[in-house]
């Protein structure tokens, strides 16, 4: 019978060991996979054999017997369990900003076929629909979607900032996408007017401004030197019509210093530009004036001013502009995906969300990089890296590595294979016992 446990005992050894030998192979064939967590194995012995369960101490001041300890032989040994590691694999930079690595812990959130899935492979793309998906699975990236209103219009926060539903779903950018265009509201001027300039003398200022649909206008500004000490008279036209805009002051003024009297800024409304246009280009509904600043106060030597020498007054900014398609996608640290557009403007779109467990060695492999929730896992907490958990950022134009380590897998490979062969050795010894054993029968 003790040969019969003895063979039982190598046995074991030889299909646990096999066993390991398939994590290991596992994880060197996934040396190369973008977001691979290695896999180890763990041994546990088999439920010894107890011939006894050893005795207490008896009687001892009388002269009794001590303690004897419990006598037990072992069965062989045991897969205990296979633990994934996730510790941080390196970042590689691929310059792709849809490549996406989680840098701390956490998973992407992912939906496909209706199931909730979780991944550290960041390796994402647009499908012809506008969803952000897993370019692998064509699994569905979760996040915030922009909220909008009953007739479509993206909603703003107080700052005109684009606002997020914070309702979890698929990421969805529409890839018609239009960044809504703005009427200006405020040109400044800066620079010079020569002094010493001859009455009657000109000099004029122009910049591109916006009405309410976006369409481009010609604001002219022109500066003429008036008989009056410290003077210019001033009319403003818009694109090539001839009819000065009703509201702009007749002159500007300067101290004798040189700095700005008045003016400080004057207010050009939307009617007076629809009638110097004599077409209603600009909101007259909801009516907004342009304010053009000719200086922030009175006496400073920033903005227009008056001193002997060349002229350089001229038109420095304005803020509208016109409507703009995305000309390129980004992704910040927490996730949020930014578009540029063609009108120099850049606006929020979406959020990816991430996901932590309380287990995340609960987690149950799906293949394809995915894990799905087990109920040792635990539930996952979403949110979004940075912003609700601060140890994890999200770093665009990178992937995260395979976090196996060739070294320590070749080494237990190495080991594997002299564990199996003393195994092997112990099954050929008990074999030639019970050779012997039945040559005793002849």
């Amino acid at each position: 019978m003790s040969l019969i446990r003895s063979l039982t005992a190598g046995t074991s050894s030889l299909k646990a060991h096999q066993q390991r030998l398939d994590v290991i192979s596992n994880n060197i064939a996934n040396t190369n996979t973008i977001g691979y967590k290695s896999s180890r194995t763990t041994f546990a012995d088999q439920f010894a054999q107890t011939y006894s369960l050893g005795s207490a101490p008896n009687n001892i001041a009388s002269g009794g017997i001590g303690g004897i300890d419990p006598l037990q032989i072992g069965l062989g040994v045991k897969l205990g369990s296979v633990k994934v590691d996730f510790s941080q694999g390196s970042i590689q930079n691929t310059n792709r900003p849809l490549d996406l690595a989680l840098q701390g812990d956490g998973f992407f959130n992912l939906r496909l076929n209706g199931q909730e899935l979780f991944s550290r492979a960041g390796a994402f793309s647009f499908d012809n629909e506008g969803n952000l998906v897993d370019s692998a699975s064509g699994a569905y990236v979760q996040g915030y979607n922009l909220e909008t209103d009953a007739v479509g219009r993206v909603v703003k926060d107080a700052v005109g900032t684009n606002s997020l539903l914070r309702k979890v779903e698929n990421v969805q950018i529409s890839p018609t996408f239009k960044s809504a265009p703005r009427q200006s509201q405020a040109v400044e001027i800066s620079g010079n007017l020569n002094a010493t300039t001859a009455t009657g003398d000109a000099f004029s200022t122009s910049i591109s401004i916006f009405d309410n649909q976006g369409a481009p206008h010609v604001l002219n500004l022109k500066f003429t030197k008036s008989a009056t000490a410290n003077t210019f008279d001033l009319v403003g036209t818009v694109d090539s019509v001839a009819t000065p805009i009703t509201g702009v002051p007749a002159s500007v003024t300067f101290n004798p210093d040189g700095t700005l009297n008045t003016p400080l800024n004057f207010n050009i409304t939307a009617a007076n530009l629809n009638t110097s246009l004599g077409t209603p280009s600009f909101d007259s509904t909801t009516p907004k004036d342009i304010t053009v600043t000719l200086a922030q106060s009175s006496g400073l030597l920033a903005g227009l001013t008056q001193f002997a020498g060349q002229n350089t007054v001229t038109a420095r900014q304005q803020d509208g502009y016109a409507a703009g398609e995305i000309s390129r996608i980004s992704v910040d640290q927490t996730g949020k995906i930014m578009g540029a557009f063609t009108n120099g403007q850049s606006e929020l779109l979406g959020q990816v969300v991430m996901s932590k467990f309380t287990n995340p060695g609960g987690l149950v492999k799906e293949g394809g990089n995915f894990f799905s929730v087990s109920p040792n896992s635990g539930l996952p907490s979403i949110g979004t890296a940075v912003e609700i958990f601060p140890s994890t950022r999200i770093s665009s134009g990178s992937l995260e590595e395979s976090n196996v380590d060739l070294t320590e897998q070749f080494t237990d490979m190495i080991t594997t294979q002299r564990a199996f062969e003393a195994a092997s050795r112990t099954i050929t010894v008990s074999d030639q016992f019970l050779q012997e054993i039945n040559q005793l029968k002849r």
